[in-house]
C-alpha cells in the first residue's frame, strides 16, 4: 500500500530568486500552480478561487494542489510566503557582522521596494493580492504572514543592537525596529492611499530607487538619534 504523500512546502526548497523568476525544471509543476494560484487569488479573492481553475491556468490535473501542498488554504499562504523566502530576500540572509549599517539598511528597503516590479507580472498580482487581503481578509492566514516575517523583524533587531552596543533588545530598540521598518511598510499596507495621494513616490523603477535611498537616510537619521538620546543619558547619570 503506498503512504500518503505529505504536502511540500516551497519554502522548504525554494529554487526561484525571486518572484516571478522559473525555478528549476524539478519544481516546475509546484512553481505553475503557484503562478496559476497568485494569479486566480488576486483576480477573484480566495473564496470566489477554485482550485479546479487554478489548475486550469497551471495546465496541471486536479490532483496537484493536494499533492503537493494539501488543500487551497495552504496554496493560498504559499503564495503569501513566497516574497519571504531568503532566496527572494537578501536581507533575511545577511551576515550582519560584514555589512555596514547602510548596506543592510540598503537590503532591506530594496527588498520591499524592488526597482523592476512593474517588469514583473508575478510581483504585480502579489502586490494586488496583498490588497485584497487587507480590504476584504480570507480568514485562512492565520499567523502565516507573521511567520514569514519574522526573521526580518529578528535581523533588524539584530542590527540595532549591533549599531548601540547593546546584548539584547531594550524596549526603546523595540520601538526602534517597529519605526525603521514601519517607514516602508505604510507604504505597502496603504498602497491604494499612495497610488491616489502620490502615486509618483513609487511609479516607475527610478521613483523606487529614490524611495529606498530616502528610506535609508531617514532610517539612519533615526538610529542616530536613538544613538545621542542613550549618550546623553549615560552622561547625565555619572
Amino acid at each position: 500500500m503506498t503512504s500518503k504523500k505529505e504536502p511540500r512546502s516551497l519554502s522548504g526548497q525554494a529554487t526561484q530568486q525571486m518572484p516571478g523568476c522559473q525555478p528549476a525544471l524539478r519544481d516546475e509543476t509546484r512553481w505553475r500552480l503557484l503562478q496559476a494560484a497568485t494569479g486566480v487569488f488576486a483576480e477573484l479573492g480566495y473564496h470566489a478561487a477554485t482550485t479546479r481553475e487554478i489548475c486550469r491556468r497551471a495546465g496541471v490535473n486536479l490532483a496537484s494542489i493536494h499533492y503537493y501542498y494539501g488543500d487551497k488554504a495552504e496554496l493560498y499562504r504559499e503564495v503569501f510566503r513566497l516574497p519571504f523566502l531568503k532566496e527572494c530576500n537578501v536581507f533575511a540572509s545577511l551576515d550582519i557582522t560584514q555589512v555596514s549599517l547602510r548596506e543592510a539598511l540598503h537590503a532591506f528597503y530594496s527588498w520591499l521596494f524592488p526597482p523592476t516590479a512593474e517588469n514583473d507580472p508575478m510581483m504585480q498580482f502579489f502586490l494586488r493580492l496583498h490588497a485584497r487581503e487587507e480590504s476584504d481578509p480570507s480568514g485562512v492566514l492565520g499567523d502565516a504572514m507573521m511567520q514569514a516575517f519574522r526573521p526580518n523583524h529578528e535581523k533588524m533587531q539584530a542590527l540595532l543592537c549591533r549599531e548601540l552596543r547593546l546584548k539584547k533588545p531594550d524596549a526603546e530598540v523595540d520601538r526602534l525596529v517597529f519605526c525603521v521598518i514601519g517607514l516602508a511598510v505604510v507604504y505597502l499596507h496603504n498602497r491604494a492611499a499612495v497610488e491616489d495621494f502620490a502615486p509618483h513616490l513609487i511609479d516607475g523603477q527610478k521613483a523606487k530607487e529614490a524611495m529606498v535611498e530616502n528610506l535609508v537616510r531617514y532610517a539612519i537619521a533615526l538610529i542616530e538619534a536613538e544613538r545621542k538620546r542613550r549618550a546623553t543619558a549615560t552622561r547625565s547619570r555619572k
